[in-house]
C-alpha cells in the first residue's frame, strides 16, 4: 500500500488490487498450464519423458483453482471442499513426511504419542520399584568422593562428603530416560543453593555399592564416618506413575519448532525395537508398522 492508501499489486504493479486480484496473473497461469498441458501431448506422441511438464501443469491448475475456484482440467467450478482436498494432495507432513495432510491431524504422530506414554508409564513402574529397593529418596544421606578445599587448613584435597539428597527430578522420568535423578546438597551447607547437583540414578548405586569403601577413606583421613538415612521419603506425584499428561510433557519429546530433522519422527518410532517395540504388539498397533516389526 502506497503513502496514498492506494493498493498497488506486487505482480503488475497497477493500482486497485492486490496479487491476489491480479487478473493478469491468472491469464498468465492459466497460459501455462495450457501450454504445460499441449507439451505433455506432444512428447508423450514422441515417446518421451512428460513427467516435467506433467507437474508443471498439475502445479499451474492448482494455483489457478485456488485462485478461482474453477478446474482448469475440466472446466468446471468447484466447491472450496473440493479445492482443498486437491490442495492437499501435494501437502507434505512435517513429522512422517507422507502427503496429503499436515501435522496437526498426523495420525502417525499420535500412535507415536500413545506409544512413547505407555512406554514412558512402564519404565516410571520399574525406576520407582528401584529406587524403593535402593532406599533412597528425599531426606537419604549419600556419600560422595570429592575434590575441593577442605579441612581446617581449607586445603585443595580429595575427601568423603555425605550429601543430602533434596528432591526428586520426577517429570524426567520418560521412556527416553528411564531413570530417577535426584537433586542433593552437602549435608553442611543444606542453605546454601550453589552447592547443589543433579545425580543420576546409576551414579547413587555406585556411591552406595562403594559405600564401605568411603567409609574406609574417612577412618584413614581421621574424618567421621558417614552413614546413610535409612528413613526417605519417597512420595511420587498424583498421576505420576499413570502418566497422566500433568506429570509428562511429550510436546517436548516431539517438537513443533526447530530444524528440520528436529521435526521429523525419531527412528525410534519409525523402526522400533526393544521395549517399543513391545509397546506397540501390547497396544495392537502392529498392522500400522508393516514391515518395520
Amino acid at each position: 500500500m502506497s503513502w496514498s492508501g492506494t493498493v498497488t499489486c506486487s505482480h503488475c504493479y497497477r493500482q486497485g488490487h492486490n496479487k491476489r486480484k491480479c487478473e493478469k496473473l491468472t491469464e498468465e497461469i492459466e497460459d501455462q498450464y495450457h501450454g504445460a498441458a499441449a507439451m505433455v501431448e506432444k512428447e508423450r506422441a514422441a515417446g518421451n519423458d512428460t513427467t516435467w511438464y506433467e507437474e508443471r501443469a498439475e502445479h499451474r491448475r492448482q494455483q489457478y483453482m485456488k485462485r478461482t475456484k474453477i478446474d482448469l482440467a475440466t472446466g468446471e467450478k468447484v466447491k472450496n471442499k473440493t479445492a482443498k482436498a486437491e490442495r492437499m494432495k501435494n501437502v507434505t507432513c512435517g513429522y512422517c513426511q507422507n502427503t496429503g495432510h499436515t501435522r496437526r491431524v498426523c495420525e502417525v504422530v499420535k500412535r507415536d504419542k500413545l506409544v512413547f506414554v505407555e512406554e514412558s508409564r512402564r519404565a516410571r513402574a520399574v525406576a520407582f520399584e528401584d529406587a524403593v529397593n535402593m532406599g533412597i529418596g528425599v531426606g537419604s544421606m549419600i556419600p560422595i568422593r570429592t575434590t575441593g578445599y577442605h579441612g581446617p587448613d581449607n586445603e585443595w584435597s580429595t575427601y568423603t562428603s555425605l550429601r543430602y539428597v533434596k528432591s526428586v527430578d520426577w517429570s524426567a522420568v520418560t521412556a527416553q530416560r528411564p531413570a530417577m535423578w535426584v537433586h542433593h546438597v552437602e549435608a553442611t551447607k543444606l542453605a546454601s543453593a550453589n552447592q547443589s547437583r543433579w545425580t543420576s540414578r546409576d551414579k547413587v548405586v555406585k556411591m552406595l555399592e562403594n559405600f564401605e569403601e568411603a567409609r574406609g577413606y574417612a577412618a584413614a583421613e581421621g574424618q567421621k564416618a558417614p552413614a546413610v538415612s535409612l528413613i526417605p521419603t519417597l512420595d511420587a506425584p498424583a498421576g505420576w506413575l499413570e502418566c497422566e499428561p500433568s506429570t509428562i510433557d511429550v510436546a517436548h519429546h516431539f517438537p513443533t519448532k526447530g530444524g528440520k530433522y528436529e521435526k521429523q519422527r525419531q527412528h525410534t518410532y519409525a523402526w522400533p525395537s526393544g521395549a517399543t517395540k513391545q509397546v506397540i504388539i501390547d497396544l495392537g498397533l502392529e498392522e500400522h508398522w508393516k514391515g518395520r516389526l
